[in-house]
């Protein structure tokens, strides 16, 4: 008699990142006074504009530290923990529903780490170590990012078996390698895992986005996720804040696109049937 294959619970899982260039209006903007005043406003609402709501908002460049608590907590959400970078504020919300079962902040050494981190409980009981982070810039700084990555990945390893890595890494592709193999190897580059579709490859485009006067023009994936462990499963990747403000060529609410991803995450206990 033959068996059927065991089928696993899951719970579905929505993550977030974006660099939100400290809110600051686009130099195409027809207005840039009032694109100063209602930038937080259409950033909350690019944010919250998926369905289902992302679970997890991973920000950087914040203006301020209290700008995720300020913008996103009257919408249900709870900061984690924010973190100064070479520029502007890194931020880490967590939807209530979440951070009410023993959602707990990941302590972060020194001054020299950019990221904050927290582990979660899941409704299915997984734990899941998740973090936002803005790492060092500039092409040079290819091995302080990662020296960066690997004190990240030591940290939330020492609390859980299942991580995720979010963030403006500044990474450029020849990096790729280095930072799937730290630790220890296995981690899973999302954008990879997803199937590697050309149309959501670059999360930063100045071709299409003028948000800088006069910038240099080129492609980059500057802004990651990572994941590390069993439990972890990517069905779903996709950027965000990557269409103009009502319709105006180049005019976008950043210099970066946001990542949206969606995981499943199986508790390995097996549903009867």
């Amino acid at each position: 008699m033959s068996r059927c294959p065991a089928t696993y619970q899951h719970f579905p899982l929505t993550l977030l990142s974006w660099n939100i260039s400290n809110a600051h209006p686009s130099s195409a903007a027809p207005d840039v006074a009032r694109r100063s005043t209602e930038a937080p406003r259409l950033i909350r609402d690019e944010c919250l504009r998926p369905s289902p709501r992302p679970d997890v908002l991973a920000l950087q460049e914040c203006p301020h530290p209290h700008f995720g608590r300020e913008e996103f907590g009257p919408s249900g959400y709870v900061s984690m923990g924010t973190r100064q970078s070479h520029c502007g504020f890194v931020d880490l919300l967590v939807r209530e529903e979440l951070a009410s079962r023993s959602a707990a902040p990941i302590a972060m050494p020194g001054e020299g780490l950019p990221s904050v981190a927290a582990a979660i409980e899941l409704p299915d009981r997984t734990r899941v170590a998740v973090s936002s982070s803005h790492l060092a810039p500039f092409k040079e700084n290819a091995f302080v990012r990662k020296m960066q990555c690997e004190a990240l990945m030591e940290l939330m390893d020492g609390h859980v078996d299942n991580a995720i890595l979010l963030g403006d890494f500044n990474m450029r592709a020849a990096e790729d390698r280095a930072i799937e193999d730290a630790r220890g190897g296995g981690w899973i580059d999302a954008w990879k895992g997803a199937g590697s579709e050309k149309g959501t490859k670059f999360s930063w485009n100045s071709f299409a986005n003028s948000y800088h006067e006069g910038g240099f023009r080129f492609r980059a994936r500057f802004d990651r996720c990572y994941l590390r462990g069993g439990a972890l499963h990517v069905s779903h990747f996709d950027l965000l804040g990557n269409e103009p403000v009502e319709g105006k060529k180049g005019d976008y609410l950043s210099d970066h696109f946001g990542l949206l991803v969606r995981l499943e995450v199986s508790n390995g206990e097996v549903v009867q049937k």
